[in-house]
């Protein structure tokens, strides 16, 4: 092993690998940096990190007690009225809103399945699923909306400067970096290392050459029959771990998930002169979508389970590695010098109430996730039982179902239009049924409150449910939708995508560049970062932005 080393330790009860640095000092992937000059007190940053910790809503945050994500809150600018501000509510959407400034309406896609209005991807079937377009095709559409992303306000700033995204997540990373970042690190398809192939090494765009070493310490074991994992077991067998990807493993040579990301944005930290760092923890996410989010028993009744796969770990593991950043700016003097963004790209409602198809066969919630025959992935032919009296009338083109259901239609006349919004209301779970009208939705049923059984879930749909529907409402989104209740998914056992507070009540914190303790009262959204960071950092946005720049408190001037 090289000089830095990793160990198994005890945090919060709870194993975790962290960095035990050998006497010599030597880094585990480069030599440490010179110190940066701390910016003089009153001047902007000129430097940004966006840490996404996916999935993470207030309520996870608040249950599995995340001490740094907490401290971030207290000693810099909170938003306690944040929410996520949109639909769908789903990682493939939410990377691109933070570094677009649009709404799902403006941006391009605005959901996990796409209808070609344009021909802009070519071929004769139209429907896609935008979390499996190849990086050329996402690029394409993203470049199609012809407005400037934060990459190019950050070239702009500073020509010199790169700007890197990093997730484990390939359709993440895309969204997050887009055509004009100068890096993107992600996870590659399954390699071969020391003549055995189960290996995922690191992959993307312009991937530098002290993270792509050959076998090196960025390759993780992605053969999951390798570890002791519990994950082949119901409910998580729906979607259950491809080895290390999403956890952190217990090969102490190659950590992934969270750690594997981590340590790589701190690499670029040491060897790049950069001004954005967007970097994506998915380990919470991956925990969430198995176990059904806060609703995890961890191990209680389980004749077999591993803790590295739920979400007590999970939520520790992410919590350790926002510590790790924040550290490594404090250390290096460049955290008066940069905005450091802490938020999630949706929350997590568990499904208490289910109504998914509950097979045994491996990755079965793809099935519960998607119907209908793709361009990019598929075909999905085998809805849930619950879904069927929709999918029976043989107008449905596509659908995608998770904490919100959402139909693509072959026939979209009126009367056509009407039918599967009646139908819809009256599947299981639905509070609500919607049709696109435009650019908006129009309500289609009668909204069942009985159904709101959580504290202030009445209170939430009132205020927010036409708002968020509404930021979807575009020709290649869904034609029509339905609300579900706080509780209830038609996918996995803990998910995203909907209205719900449990999904859309994330945190979204500004740390460093000498912000104050004053919190930001105002109700921020995900759409609302881009044009804050800017902002701050003395940019001048373009117009047409659907988000708000909002000042943010700084510390008193010396």
């Amino acid at each position: 092993m090289s000089a830095l080393t990793w160990r198994f330790v005890v945090l919060r009860s709870l194993r975790i690998l962290v960095p035990v640095v050998a006497a010599s000092g030597l880094a585990l992937v480069a030599t440490a940096p010179a110190q940066a000059v701390p910016k003089p007190v009153g001047t902007k940053p000129t430097k940004v990190v966006i840490v996404v910790v996916d999935a993470l809503s207030k309520e996870i945050v608040d249950k599995y007690h995340m001490t740094n994500v907490q401290r971030l809150m207290a000693d810099y600018v909170d938003t306690p009225r944040s929410y996520l501000g949109h639909v769908g509510s789903v990682t493939v959407v939410s990377h691109n809103v933070i570094t677009s400034g649009l709404l799902p309406k403006h941006m391009g896609w605005s959901d996990d399945g796409w209808k070609d209005t344009t021909g802009l991807l070519g071929g004769t079937n139209p429907y896609y699923v935008p979390s499996s377009w190849s990086k050329d095709q996402m690029f394409a559409v993203q470049s199609a909306v012809g407005k400037r992303r934060l990459p190019d306000y950050l070239h702009a700033a500073d020509p010199t400067a790169k700007v890197v995204a990093i997730s484990p997540k390939r359709y993440a990373a895309w969204a997050y970096g887009g055509p004009t970042a100068d890096s993107i690190i992600t996870f590659s398809s399954t390699k071969t290392c020391n003549g055995v192939k189960a290996w995922r090494a690191p992959d993307g765009v312009n991937v530098p050459a002290y993270i792509s070493q050959n076998c090196g310490r960025f390759w993780v074991n992605s053969n999951a029959t390798n570890f002791h994992y519990d994950t082949w077991q119901l409910p998580a067998s729906l979607y259950p771990l491809d080895g290390d990807r999403y956890v952190t493993g217990h090969d102490e040579e190659h950590p992934g998930g969270d750690v594997w990301a981590t340590d790589a944005a701190l690499a670029v930290m040491d060897h790049e002169k950069w001004s954005g760092i967007f970097l994506t923890l998915p380990g919470v996410d991956k925990a969430a979508h198995m176990w059904g989010s806060v609703d995890d028993k961890e191990c209680a009744g389980r004749l077999v389970c591993d803790p590295m796969t739920h979400m007590k770990q999970a939520a520790a593991t992410a919590d350790a590695q926002v510590g790790r950043v924040m550290d490594k700016l404090r250390a290096t003097g460049q955290l008066d010098n940069t905005l450091v963004v802490l938020t999630a790209d949706h929350g997590s409602v568990p499904g208490e109430k289910f109504y998914g198809t509950t097979d045994p066969a491996v990755d079965y919630g793809y099935y519960n996730w998607y119907y209908g025959t793709y361009a990019n992935d598929g075909p999905y032919l085998n809805p849930p039982a619950a879904l069927k009296p929709l999918v029976d009338t043989g107008n449905v083109a596509i659908s995608y179902s998770d904490s919100m259901l959402r139909v693509w239609l072959k026939d979209t006349s009126p009367a056509k239009k009407a039918q599967a919004a009646a139908i819809m209301a009256s599947l299981p779970g639905v509070t609500a049924s919607w049709s696109r009208n435009g650019s908006r939705y129009d309500l289609a049923s009668k909204v069942n409150r009985a159904l709101m059984t959580h504290p202030t879930e009445n209170a939430w749909f009132t205020q927010h449910a036409q708002e968020l529907v509404d930021t979807e409402a575009a020709a290649y989104g869904p034609d029509i939708i339905g609300t579900l209740a706080d509780d209830t998914t038609y996918s996995v056992a803990g998910d995203h995508g909907g209205t719900q507070q449990r999904t859309q009540q994330i945190p979204i914190v500004f740390a460093g560049a000498n912000l104050s303790r004053v919190d930001l009262q105002a109700p921020v959204r995900s759409v609302d970062i881009m044009p804050t960071v800017l902002s701050a950092m003395g940019i001048t946005a373009d117009p047409g932005l659907d988000g708000t720049a909002y000042v943010l408190p700084t510390r008193p001037t010396r």
